[in-house]
């Protein structure tokens, strides 16, 4: 059963297990699915112990991994924490603020615009109770797209800011490193949310303006991405790069 899991296939993927092809080969996943109601549940003591558990886990497995790399794992913590690159810290700062503020402008928009939903929602129910034709494909397209942008809202942010900070540890191998993976499910995310804002976009010509403002600040990301991580593209993620075909559940391409 081990090896059909696919190894590191959790570590560049969006977090939604719910759409994800992969669940069924995922060890991550699994182990999730054995963990009982309390133990996911951060109220309850149990999540945080189990948690505990898992770093535990993870630092025994470090350790060892120095100790066969002949490195000694006291001597490495003596060593000085090095000064962090000022134009970095900067570029984090920018970074982080442009993505929080579309993150904002995305939960400013549904809550300004609930009572604007909400009267769509009532329209729609309408119809159905009067038997008048509804075309549900589209609702539901619409529904999905609403989702995505949802989800993507703040990971967008999260994985720009991992990608960002990873640019100052010296990588040996200029593609296959943290900061291009963690770039490039950024940019699945930022051309998912662009795409998912299109279907709103054709299905409200009313908020028009308001969602190409988004698209805009989106098209911005988009181009930062590519200036930062110009090799994110060529990154290859354990499973979804090498069956393409299963991963185009979330890809919304309205024309």
């Amino acid at each position: 059963m081990e090896e059909y899991f696919i190894s590191g296939v959790h570590n560049y993927c969006d977090r939604w297990c719910e759409r994800c092809p992969f669940t069924a080969r995922c060890r991550v996943y699994a182990d999730e699915q054995e963990l009982s109601e309390e133990a996911k549940d951060p109220q309850d003591p149990a999540f945080w112990q189990n948690i505990r558990k898992s770093f535990e886990g993870v630092l025994d497995m470090l350790h060892k991994m120095m100790e066969e790399m002949g490195i000694d794992p006291a001597e490495v913590e003596k060593m000085p924490t090095p000064e962090p690159d000022p134009d970095l810290k900067a570029l984090e700062k920018m970074t982080r603020e442009k993505t929080m503020r579309y993150a904002d402008a995305v939960d400013q928009f549904f809550q300004q615009d609930k009572a604007f939903f909400e009267q769509k929602s009532d329209e729609l129910a309408d119809q159905i109770e009067e038997g008048k034709p509804v075309d549900l494909e589209s609702w539901q397209f619409f529904q999905d797209a609403v989702e995505v942008i949802r989800w993507y809202q703040y990971f967008i942010s999260a994985k720009i800011h991992r990608a960002v900070t990873g640019l100052e540890d010296e990588e040996e191998d200029r593609i296959q490193n943290d900061s291009n993976g963690s770039a490039k499910i950024a940019m699945i995310s930022v051309e998912r949310s662009l795409g998912a804002w299109e279907v709103l976009r054709r299905q409200l010509p009313e908020k028009d303006k308001e969602i190409l403002e988004l698209q805009r600040q989106l098209q911005h990301l988009r181009a930062e991405i590519n200036r930062l991580f110009p090799h994110w593209a060529q990154f290859h993620r354990p499973g979804f790069d090498d069956e393409p075909g299963s991963t185009v559940r979330l890809d919304f391409n309205p024309n």
